[in-house]
């Protein structure tokens, strides 16, 4: 797996600016991705080295309307903690 395929899209959200605060940042990964796999992927992408991945599936959830019933997606995502001198500049202008 190609380690810029690894990381889909950076998540904000109203917890993930709280953790932001204690320099945790969080990303939406590919659902197949470890946590070594994405340690690798953020020292390469953004040149930190993460202190510690957690990692999450979140499972799909039952959408139904009024002709049928489907399911989202299942995603998964990654906690990544920092030092404190480490800073992803993508999320400065946010």
């Amino acid at each position: 797996m190609n380690l810029y395929d690894v990381i889909k899209k950076p998540l904000v959200s109203e917890k993930a600016e709280l953790l932001r605060a204690q320099n945790c940042y969080v990303f939406e990964v590919d659902i197949n991705a470890n946590k070594t796999l994405v340690k690798q992927a953020i020292r390469k992408i953004f040149g930190v080295t993460p202190l510690k991945v957690n990692t999450l599936v979140s499972r799909s959830d039952a959408k139904a309307n009024r002709y049928n019933v489907g399911f989202t997606a299942r995603r998964k995502k990654a906690y990544v903690f920092l030092g404190k001198n480490d800073k992803i500049t993508l999320f400065e202008g946010v």
